[in-house]
Parts: C-alpha cells; structure tokens; sequence
C-alpha cells in the first residue's frame, strides 16, 4: 500500500468487501468483522475507505430498536477501525461525518459510546457537537479491557448539525 495522501474514497460496503475488511483488523488488532457486519439493512449503513482497492477503514452505525438502562432506543454510531498507517489522516472524521450524514433524515438524535479511556474518539466525536449523556453497561457491551466505565454520548438536532453532502454524495449512501 502507498503512503498515505488524501486519496481515499468513502462508499457503502459490499459484501466482497468482506476479505478486505478481515486484512484491515488483523492489520489494526482488532477482532474480524463478519459478513452480517456489512449487511445492508434498511435500518443500518457499513462504511468503507478505500484506497485504489485496498480498504483502509470501516464503521457503521447500529440500530436500537428497545432500550437498554441509560441507553435510549435509537441509532448509534458503531464500530469504527481505521489502517494504523492511515489514522490522524482525517479517514475517521470522513466516515463519521458519512455516517452522520446517512442518519440525519432518520432521526434528530444520534448516540454513540466508548471506552472513558479512548481519548481520540472522545475528542473526534466532540467535535462533531456530542455531549456525555450517561455512563455504564450500554446494550450489553462492556470495555474491552473489562474495568473502564463506558460513556455514552449524545448528539440532537442531527439535520441542523451535519454538514450537507453533494447529492451524488447522498445518492451514494442512500443507495
């Protein structure tokens, strides 16, 4: 793979995204994201960055249907991995922003959570407007370490937040 640069292309995932996305957590450390991960639903959206044809980052967003303790029903930013060699490269802010902008005509409200340890997430998000909304056991998923508290935070008034995407842009993720 080059050196990074500014180009990298977000898109929905596709299923024969799926062996690239296994190269990218091995490369990251973290655990494999299966097939049922970049499903496309109705009520989520996978993300990837691609670099030629190399996949360089994948997130997506969750759907909550039922609450959970302090954790609202609703949509949630989930799962984010980014190539090492590509972070601070502005990748995770793309496809947060995506993801944001994939959610905005779904909901005013939009939640994500991490580990209170994960300082460059923390800071990614708040800068995007989230605010603490709780702490704890959200959704049945805890730390990875096991003992760090998980912080759950909030964004509202999603539409007005977000940055607006050019239509092909929208076209994209929508499709």
């Amino acid at each position: 793979m080059s050196e990074p640069s500014a180009g990298y292309r977000i898109r929905r995932a596709r299923p024969e995204d799926e062996a690239g996305v296994a190269r990218l957590c091995q490369r990251s450390g973290q655990a494999g994201w299966g097939r049922e991960a970049l499903r496309k639903t109705a009520s989520r959206v996978s993300l990837v960055a691609t670099q030629d044809d190399t996949v360089i980052g994948v997130a997506k967003t969750h759907w909550h249907a039922e609450p959970d303790r302090a954790a609202p029903a609703g949509h949630y930013l989930g799962g984010i991995v980014i190539d090492p060699r590509w972070r601070r490269h502005g990748v995770g802010r793309a496809l947060t922003a995506a993801r944001l902008a994939w959610i905005a005509p779904r909901a005013d409200v939009v939640y994500y959570f991490t580990n209170e340890n994960n300082t460059a997430s923390i800071k990614l998000h708040e800068s995007f407007g989230f605010q603490l909304f709780a702490a704890g056991s959200l959704h049945s998923v805890s730390a990875v370490d096991g003992r760090s508290k998980l912080l759950l935070f909030a964004l509202h008034r999603l539409a007005n937040s977000v940055s607006p995407l050019t239509l092909d842009d929208k076209d994209r993720l929508n499709s």
